[in-house]
């Protein structure tokens, strides 16, 4: 029973202490001040307020000079804040018994310059509509002008189609792509350059008459003795080309003693063998063909010399470099083309005849005259195209070379004659000169 009792009074007393609570807690609450609504605070005031005392930035201060929150816009001009009239305010103004609903403020400023917008973008529009407007009465003007224009781009295109005749013959030759060392992209390129540096690189056409020892005549000999020993040995024309290069060209600064002279020619015949060929032969070869007139030492020494004389300018053009371009021009036969190359090694003997001569001239001149004794046209415009040379050019040297093409068999020196007496060759040293030379 004590037991009961005890719990009873241990029930009781916890009810009391929870109904104490419950009062105590309703006084507690009915002292305080009723808290505002989150929705009807005017804290924003309060942060404009603080705000204000600090850094204002430009988009708050715009808003600073704008009037409560609403979309009534600003109140009076002029006043710092939009609250009662005259009355500055700092931050957001709410006057008493207003409705504290938030609502988003916008700005009349911002409404005057969207209200200009399409008064800008129609103006645009309307001034991009009279530009086109003058374009296209532009170019219906234009049309009416050419309609009625005699000279209309058609009536020139046809002009250029009606073009010379001889422009209609001239074939692309370097469009056919023959050879890929004929380097076709850069053909036209190449030729300028050569002729450019046969002018600088040409020997002194009178310089054998400053020579005290030597002759025209032992150098027709000396050449005469390269050419059978570019036949014996089987070397290229060019070699033997620049071997006679570089003798004219040394001998144009050096003044040589005629028993010196075959050293000149066996040195300069090995430097271009070892400029021009594959498998140059050994100089213990040039040696013998000297019949040992000279050492090896010797042949050296005066390559070094000429070497020094030519400021090692080896690679320079010589006739048979414009021949080739020129006999590609002119499509002729194997025949024509062994006539040519031999009229045009026939040159090399007679220096004081053709050193006058820059080597595409005398070239050009040996195609030419080749041409006219086999009955061909001697100078096309495909020619006179590549060339630069027109036939009234070539006159004076196809007359002195028609005059060596008569002498030939009655020459001292046939080693050119031999050569080309072969049917490699087809034994074109055996054709007579014509009697005429063609004429312009």
């Amino acid at each position: 029973m004590s037991q009961a009792l005890g719990s009873f009074s241990t029930t009781l007393g916890e009810e009391n202490r929870q109904a104490n609570a419950r009062r105590l807690k309703r006084e507690d609450n009915q002292s305080r001040p009723i808290a505002p609504q989150a929705t009807k605070r005017v804290a924003l005031g309060v942060l404009n307020q603080n705000a204000s005392k600090q850094r204002v930035q430009p988009h708050r201060a715009a808003k600073q000079s704008c009037g409560p929150l609403s979309t009534s816009g600003c109140g009076q001009i002029g006043s710092v804040g939009c609250g009662q009239a005259g009355k500055p305010t700092s931050g957001f103004f709410v006057p008493p018994g207003a409705s504290t609903q938030f609502s988003i403020h916008v700005d009349q400023h911002a409404d005057r310059e969207r209200s200009k917008e399409p008064q800008v973008s129609s103006t645009v529009t309307t001034l991009g509509t009279e530009r086109n407007r003058q374009a296209i009465n532009i170019y219906g003007r234009t049309e009416e002008i050419i309609d009625s224009s005699t000279d209309s781009p058609m009536v020139l295109d046809t002009s250029l189609d009606s073009s010379d005749d001889n422009q209609s013959v001239i074939e692309d030759i370097d469009a056919r792509g023959d050879s890929v060392l004929e380097v076709a992209e850069y053909a036209t390129e190449i030729f300028q350059y050569l002729r450019e540096a046969e002018l600088r690189h040409r020997p002194k056409p009178g310089y054998m008459k400053k020579q005290p020892d030597i002759t025209n005549s032992m150098r027709c000999i000396l050449v005469d003795w390269l050419v059978e020993v570019a036949e014996e040995y089987k070397l290229h024309n060019e070699t033997l080309y620049l071997a006679v290069s570089y003798i004219d060209r040394f001998l144009s600064s050096m003044s040589v003693l005629r028993s010196k002279l075959q050293l000149v020619g066996t040195a300069a015949m090995f430097l271009a063998s070892k400029y021009e060929e594959i498998y140059p032969p050994d100089v213990g070869e040039f040696v013998y063909i000297t019949d040992d007139t000279y050492t090896k030492k010797q042949v050296l020494r005066m390559e070094h010399l000429i070497l020094k004389v030519l400021s090692f300018d080896v690679a320079v053009p010589t006739i048979n470099c414009f021949q080739k371009r020129f006999l590609q021009a002119a499509k002729v036969n194997s025949k024509t083309e062994s006539l040519a190359m031999y009229l045009a090694e026939l040159t090399l003997q007679e220096g004081e005849t053709f050193l006058k001569y820059v080597p595409s001239t005398i070239a050009a001149a040996s195609l030419c005259l080749a041409q006219h004794t086999l009955n061909m046209q001697p100078w096309t415009p495909t020619l006179m195209h590549y060339s630069g040379y027109t036939l009234a050019d070539l006159l004076p040297c196809v007359q002195d070379m028609h005059r060596s093409f008569q002498a030939a068999p009655s020459s001292q020196q046939q080693a050119v004659r031999e050569k080309y007496r072969s049917p490699k060759y087809h034994g074109v040293s055996t054709i007579l000169a014509p009697a005429t030379i063609p004429t312009a």
